[in-house]
C-alpha cells in the first residue's frame, strides 16, 4: 500500500511538473525574442528573454552598448502591454531605463527612455519571437547576425545655448503632444501657448489654448523665476479643475527639470516627472513620466512646441 501511494504521490507530482512547463511554454511573453534597435546613433540587432515563475514575469535583454546584458524589473504584463526598467551603472551616475511594449501577435514594438544630464533619451526597439528557450546567453543572437566592431564614436556636436531668462518662452507657441490618456488630461492632444511677461519682469502668464478628440480645453499656467538660482516655480491649472505645483531647475542652459508636488486626481494618487529640453530659439520639447497609486514611472508622453 505504501509503495502504491508514493508512486501515486510521484505521478501527481509529474503531471503538476509538466502543466506548468506546458502553460510557460504557452504563455504568450515566455521565451527568447530577437530584433533590432533603433537609435539616433542608427540601428542594431538586440534580444530578450523572458520567464515567469508563478504570477511574476522576469526578463533580460542586450543594453544599450554592445556587449552589454542588463536585467529587467518591475514587469508588468497586462492585456497587450509590458513596462519594464532596467538600471545601468555608468561612471556618472546610475540610470533608469523604462521600456514600454505592445504585443502584436509574434511581435514586440516599443520604445526605451531615460534621461542622462537633463537630457531626454529615447530609443525604439522591435522583436520577434524565435523560440521558447529562456537559458541561452543573449549575446549568440548578436553574434550571429555580424555585430562586428563597434562603430566609432560620433564627433561631439555643438548645441545652440539660449539665455537663461523668461523672455525666453515670451510669445506664442504651437504645440502637439503624443502620449497615454491619464488623470490629468486626454491625449494626443494639440493647440497654442501664449506666454506674457508681467511688469515685474520675472513672472509669466500663460493661456493654453487646446482640443483633443473629446473637443476643446483651456489651461492657464503661472510661472516665476528666480535669476539668482535659475529656478522657475510653476503653477497650473488644468482643463480638469486638477491644481500641478512645481519647481524647475534650469542651471544647465539646455534643459529644465521639473520637480513636481505629489497630488491626488480622480482619487489616483500621482507622481510626474518632467523635463524641459530647449532645442533651439525658436523649439524646444517636454518629456514626462507618471507614477499612479504608488506605481511605477512609465512614459506618460512628450510634446514639441514651436514658436509662431
Amino acid at each position: 500500500m505504501r509503495r502504491l501511494l508514493a508512486g501515486t504521490a510521484l505521478v501527481i507530482a509529474v503531471v503538476a511538473m509538466q502543466a506548468v512547463v506546458t502553460a510557460s511554454q504557452n504563455d504568450r511573453l515566455v521565451g527568447r525574442w530577437e530584433g533590432k534597435l533603433s537609435s539616433i546613433q542608427g540601428e542594431r540587432p538586440t534580444a530578450a528573454i523572458f520567464k515567469k515563475s508563478g504570477d511574476v514575469y522576469t526578463g533580460r535583454t542586450l543594453g544599450l552598448r554592445p556587449g552589454m546584458e542588463i536585467e529587467l524589473k518591475d514587469l508588468k504584463f497586462e492585456g497587450e502591454t509590458l513596462t519594464a526598467q532596467a538600471d545601468v551603472e555608468t561612471p556618472q551616475a546610475t540610470l533608469t531605463i523604462s521600456y514600454t511594449f505592445k504585443l502584436e501577435g509574434e511581435t514586440l514594438k516599443g520604445q526605451g527612455a531615460l534621461e542622462f544630464g537633463g537630457q531626454p533619451i529615447t530609443f525604439s526597439i522591435e522583436l520577434k519571437r524565435v523560440s521558447n528557450d529562456t537559458e541561452s546567453p543573449l549575446m549568440s543572437a548578436q553574434a550571429a547576425r555580424g555585430a562586428g566592431p563597434a562603430a566609432a564614436p560620433r564627433p561631439p556636436v555643438v548645441q545652440p545655448q539660449q539665455k537663461q531668462s523668461p523672455d525666453y518662452f515670451v510669445g506664442q507657441w504651437n504645440f502637439r503632444y503624443i502620449g497615454r490618456e491619464s488623470p490629468l488630461g486626454s491625449a494626443p492632444r494639440e493647440g497654442t501657448v501664449s506666454f506674457t511677461k508681467r511688469a515685474d519682469g520675472r513672472t509669466l502668464d500663460a493661456k493654453v489654448s487646446g482640443r483633443t478628440a473629446s473637443g476643446a480645453y483651456s489651461e492657464s499656467w503661472v510661472l516665476a523665476f528666480d535669476e539668482t538660482f535659475r529656478r522657475f516655480t510653476m503653477t497650473e491649472k488644468l482643463a480638469n479643475g486638477a491644481q500641478v505645483n512645481a519647481s524647475g531647475d534650469w542651471a544647465i542652459p539646455i534643459s529644465i527639470h521639473f520637480t513636481i508636488v505629489p497630488l491626488k486626481v480622480g482619487g489616483h494618487n500621482l507622481k510626474v516627472r518632467r523635463t524641459i529640453s530647449i532645442i533651439a530659439a525658436h523649439s524646444f520639447s517636454v518629456t514626462e513620466e507618471i507614477s499612479e497609486d504608488g506605481g511605477s514611472f512609465v512614459r506618460l508622453g512628450s510634446a514639441i512646441y514651436s514658436r509662431l
